[in-house]
């Protein structure tokens, strides 16, 4: 185990470091966009994209699809409401039921988020030969499909039996 150590805690800084910079840098990005919530009013667009209806899905939805509790979910959207990027309002289907949408100045506001996120991170990605590219890339696709084989063996061994180690 002596070699292995230095090893993972190399990658766990870089992993680190890598979060530290890059949301560092994010938030100068969005520094001159309009102020929002973005990370939160990106997940709720997406869920609104992937599980919605019209425009619009039920906070039991969100609740249900972020694996977050109801009283989590109402003080993330009260603050998006609070800021107009929001609205939510009672089914006309089912008055028990509550619709979110996201306002058209709360659209604005992620598109304009967004367009400063992909203009960063298009930045950095110029300062890379092609060649670093294609590295960073066939990397992380490679580190990506290890770690997910694994999880899957490891989800798979946890059904079943453990997982027999002689050292043990």
């Amino acid at each position: 185990m002596g070699t292995e150590a230095p090893y993972l805690s190399g990658v766990f800084r870089f992993a680190a470091r890598l979060h530290t910079l890059s949301k560092r840098g994010m938030r100068m990005a969005l520094a001159g966009q309009p102020k929002c919530r973005y990370g939160m009013l990106q997940s709720l667009y997406n869920l609104i994209e992937q599980h919605g209806c019209d425009g619009a899905i039920y906070v039991s939805g969100i609740a249900r699809q972020m694996h977050q509790p109801m009283p989590a979910i109402s003080r993330g959207l009260r603050q998006m409401e609070q800021d107009g990027h929001i609205v939510r309002e009672t089914d006309p289907k089912d008055r028990r039921k509550t619709l979110v949408r996201i306002t058209p100045a709360g659209e604005r506001a992620r598109k304009a988020n967004e367009q400063a996120m992909n203009d960063y991170f298009a930045r950095i990605m110029a300062r890379l030969t092609p060649e670093q590219l294609a590295q960073a890339n066939a990397v992380k696709d490679a580190l990506l499909a290890a770690i997910e084989a694994e999880n899957a063996a490891m989800k798979t061994d946890l059904k079943g039996e453990p997982p027999h180690d002689e050292n043990f």
